[in-house]
Parts: structure tokens; sequence; C-alpha cells
């Protein structure tokens, strides 16, 4: 058997009475950490929707969905800023022919980026035939092509500052050989919504005339 010594035996019995004396132990609380960082950004909400109320789309949602509205027929609205007005040859001079007729679409009224504008073709041949229609609408002579024919009317309005909803193909290059990479609107119809700011007036279209002989 072995003896504790006196010393040690003093030591243990302290402890032990510590221990069942209910005597609290006091622990150091660290401070919390509260992590530094960043706020949240707020986003700012899409400049148009994607699509409108009546499922046209705008052409923000042409776009932004382009791996879907590509090669498609689709409607979209929005206001024309730009109509193709062809250059006035000098009488007497050869001139390059003048492109055919196209206007410049975009969401706003008014829109000046080029990077938020499409091209909008096919509605016509050449500005012969649209002027020649707004004349004969004044008159009163105008008949809309019988829709069995599959000829589209010439529309007359498309000029600044009208709001339109198209119908058309949204595609890279249009039949009539225009081409836009971020796509262009090949043309199949159009309601008009508001319209044109700016009153197109064409000029007379000249008659020709009996040569008069020489005497």
């Amino acid at each position: 058997m072995w003896s504790l010594s006196p010393l040690l035996a003093a030591v243990l019995l302290s402890v032990a009475c510590d221990s069942t004396s209910g005597a609290s132990v006091e622990v150091e609380k660290l401070p919390d950490l509260k992590p530094n960082l960043p706020a949240v950004p707020t986003l700012p909400p899409p400049p148009f929707p994607i699509q409108h109320p009546d499922s046209s789309y705008s052409l923000f949602g042409l776009r932004k969905r382009i791996k879907t509205t590509m090669d498609t027929d689709v409607d979209m609205t929005g206001y024309v800023v730009e109509t193709y007005a062809p250059p006035e040859c000098p009488e007497g001079k050869v001139c390059p022919p003048a492109r055919a007729p196209h206007v410049y679409l975009a969401d706003t009224k008014g829109e000046t980026d080029t990077s938020k504008r499409v091209l909008l073709v096919g509605y016509a041949e050449n500005q012969k035939a649209i002027d020649e229609t707004v004349i004969e609408k004044k008159k009163g002579k105008y008949k809309e092509p019988d829709p069995e024919s599959g000829m589209l009317p010439i529309p007359t309005d498309l000029f600044p500052g009208a709001k339109v909803k198209v119908k058309a193909r949204f595609a890279r290059v249009s039949g009539s050989g225009f081409a836009q990479s971020d796509g262009l609107l090949d043309y199949r119809g159009h309601t008009t919504i508001e319209p044109p700011t700016e009153v197109y007036e064409p000029a007379p279209i000249a008659k020709a005339g009996k040569k008069k002989k020489k005497r």
C-alpha cells in the first residue's frame, strides 16, 4: 500500500472543495465580430419590357432573346426615328441608283444612338412607288391590292414620329439584300398606333408630254 504525502493530500482536498462549492469560473467573452462587407448593389430595372402587354416585342426584347427571335416572324412595337430619302440627282447628270426605301425603328421616340435602332426594309421597291401611292390616296383613287394576290399595300406613314406595330421577319439579311449583324426587320405589314409628326409631301410626278414639232 502506498500513502499520499501530507502536501499532496492538502492540494487534492482544496481542488475537491472548489469543485463542489458551486463557485463559477469567470470566462472572458470576446466581442462579436461583424463582417465588413460592401452593400448589396441595387440593379437597375431593364430599360424596356421584353414584350408589351399585347405580346409584341420591344427592340430591346428582340435582341435580348435573339437566340429564339432570330429567323422568325415577330411583332415589334416602336417608333420611326429616321426615313431614308433618296438624294436628288442634278438634271443632266448620271447618278448611282437610289437605295430601296427603308426606315429605322427604336424603342424611344427620336432615338439618336444608332446601336439602339433597327432597320425595317422590304415594304416598297422604290420611292416612286411610295410617292404615287401617297398622291393616289390624297385623290381618293388608291385601291389596296387583293389579299389573295399576296401583295402588301405600300405604306405611306412610315415617317419620323410614328409609333407602329410591325409584323416582320427578324433576320440578319433581308430578301432585298440589306444586312445588319444584330438583326433587321423584313416587312410583312404594320398597324399605326400614333401618326407621324412629320408630314411627307412627295414632289409632283411629271407627266410625259408630247414633243412639239419644229417648224
